[in-house]
């Protein structure tokens, strides 16, 4: 707890999938996602009223504004502040460096922000935490107010380095925060299948994160994901229907083991000092995302990003896809692993 120049602070890292993207959607699936050198501090310090500040909006608010950017925010305070049953009033100020020109650049701030003002509040009002407490507050909270997502980039933000994620088991979360309090389903209840595992990456790999430039929405392909399921699980009495729903199920299936499959091996490959064992299986990732993105219509690569990725032995897309960061390998030029952030347009 640093109680220099009398402010408590909270830092929310910024985050890139490696590898799970899509599957992670899905109960108990896995994902490998790394810190990168980029985060968001949130300061708060004693004062007589409640206010926010951020650099991204250049703009102050009181709790009682209205303000659509700042709505989530105060939310979130309020919901804190219950959890602890602490009230006191104090100053924020989010210092984003997630973002250009007022451009996210794809690095998870939607969820770093939560993170690093959740940890700035419990230091404030002095309560005790760990990383995984931090994840839960926020994923109880997102849950409640209907925020959606596979909470990866949350568990990301909390930890810096490389972490391993295995969703929890959503239903079960759900019927939890039916019957329960905020405070036991944090504190004092087990969540089914959550797994959240800092990696001691072994490999020396340089991993290369270039900006496209292209800003997406995650929500819309997220959508488009959850659409297509949908569909698949649709009533329906048509013999040809029926058979091509089936086939559909299939292959999404097939892309959801398959990507988990890959994960597992990823995550056994970095813990070895072998780089060359990263790149065939960076392949295949590559591979079972550009498969899903046949049999789903959801774009993962845009022709600029396959350049970029051809220049190198191996590559990805990061995130939703089509935009944000692509991702490049090289094993010949560090000696540990190390991520290395281009944010100049590709």
């Amino acid at each position: 707890m640093d109680k220099k120049n009398h402010f408590m602070y909270g830092i929310g890292y910024g985050k890139l999938y490696i590898c799970g993207e899509y599957a992670i959607l899905e109960n108990s699936s896995k994902a490998i996602i790394t810190s990168v050198p980029k985060k968001i501090i949130a300061f708060i310090s004693k004062s007589t009223k409640t206010t926010i500040y951020d650099n991204m909006h250049n703009k102050e608010i009181l709790m009682e504004d209205y303000h659509e950017n700042f709505t989530i925010i105060q939310k979130l305070i309020n919901f804190i502040r219950n959890y602890v049953d602490k009230y006191e009033d104090f100053s924020l100020t989010i210092h984003n460096e997630l973002i250009s020109d007022n451009k996210k650049y794809g690095l998870g701030s939607s969820g770093a922000v939560l993170v690093a003002i959740t940890k700035a509040m419990l230091r404030f009002y002095n309560v005790s935490y760990d990383n995984l407490k931090i994840f839960k507050i926020i994923v109880t909270f997102s849950i409640i107010n209907n925020l959606k997502g596979s909470m990866g980039d949350v568990a990301a933000s909390c930890n810096q380095g490389v972490i391993f994620y295995q969703k929890f088991n959503q239903e079960k979360l759900y019927h939890y925060i039916k019957n329960n309090s905020p405070k036991e389903i944090i504190d004092k209840l087990p969540w089914p299948d959550l797994k959240i595992e800092k990696i001691d990456v072994k490999a020396p790999l340089e991993m290369i994160a270039k900006w496209t430039g292209e800003a997406i929405d995650t929500k819309i392909h997220v959508k488009r994901w959850s659409q297509n399921k949908k569909d698949m699980f649709l009533e329906t009495n048509n013999i040809r229907k029926k058979i091509k729903r089936m086939l559909e199920k299939a292959k999404y299936k097939r892309f959801i083991d398959r990507s988990n499959q890959l994960t597992l091996r990823l995550k056994a490959f970095l813990k070895q000092s072998n780089p060359n064992l990263i790149i065939p299986i960076i392949k295949d990732i590559r591979k079972n995302l550009l498969y899903l993105e046949r049999i789903s219509n959801i774009p993962m690569e845009t022709i600029d990003m396959k350049k970029f990725i051809m220049m190198y032995p191996c590559g990805k897309q990061s995130g939703s896809g089509c935009g944000d960061m692509v991702l490049a390998f090289k094993t010949d030029t560090v000696k540990k692993f190390t991520v290395t952030l281009d944010l100049k347009k590709l």
